[in-house]
């Protein structure tokens, strides 16, 4: 089977409605990576719902999904959100929102990553793209993601890959 990609409407639930859902043939990871998304959608697609969003905290199960979705270590993931692996292993196991700070990087990275399978249709091709050199932006994308201002170069970045504007 090809590893072809298809776009699919996905149903309306609890009066929200997930722009799309990847279908990836052969690859049952992009469906779990699809799964962990649909929840953040909202936020990627409204400022006033992000904002919301960040304001009320994200819920601590928030991180778990990150690290699912990016596949990064626990100590990535601290690195990213500027916290030491302990903190990061309380605020895991904790059932308490999360401040403002981390809800909205976390949001960041989840809209990055999104964006990042629907450029390169493939959530290894991507985490590839994220680990090599990009002359475009002078850089290894991997390494930016631990600022908001990071994470947006590398947003616009693949919106320019998105057009063919590469340099």
């Amino acid at each position: 089977m090809s590893k072809s990609i298809k776009r699919q409407a996905v149903a309306t639930v609890a009066g929200q409605t997930a722009s799309r859902a990847y279908v990836v043939h052969e690859n049952a990871s992009t469906f779990i990576v699809n799964d962990l998304l649909v929840p953040y959608e909202t936020y990627f697609k409204s400022p006033l719902a992000k904002l919301g969003a960040i304001k009320q905290g994200l819920r601590s199960a928030a991180i778990t999904d990150l690290i699912q979705v990016t596949g990064a270590t626990q100590i990535d993931i601290a690195k990213w959100l500027d916290i030491t692996e302990p903190t990061l292993r309380k605020h895991i196991q904790s059932s308490r929102e999360l401040n403002q700070g981390l809800s909205e990087h976390i949001i960041q990275l989840f809209e990055l990553f999104d964006k990042g399978l629907d450029t390169f249709g493939s959530l290894d091709e991507f985490k590839s793209w994220l680990k090599h050199y990009n002359p475009g932006i002078d850089a290894i994308p991997f390494d930016l993601l631990d600022t908001l201002t990071g994470i947006s170069i590398v947003l616009t970045q693949l919106i320019r890959i998105d057009y063919g504007v590469l340099a």
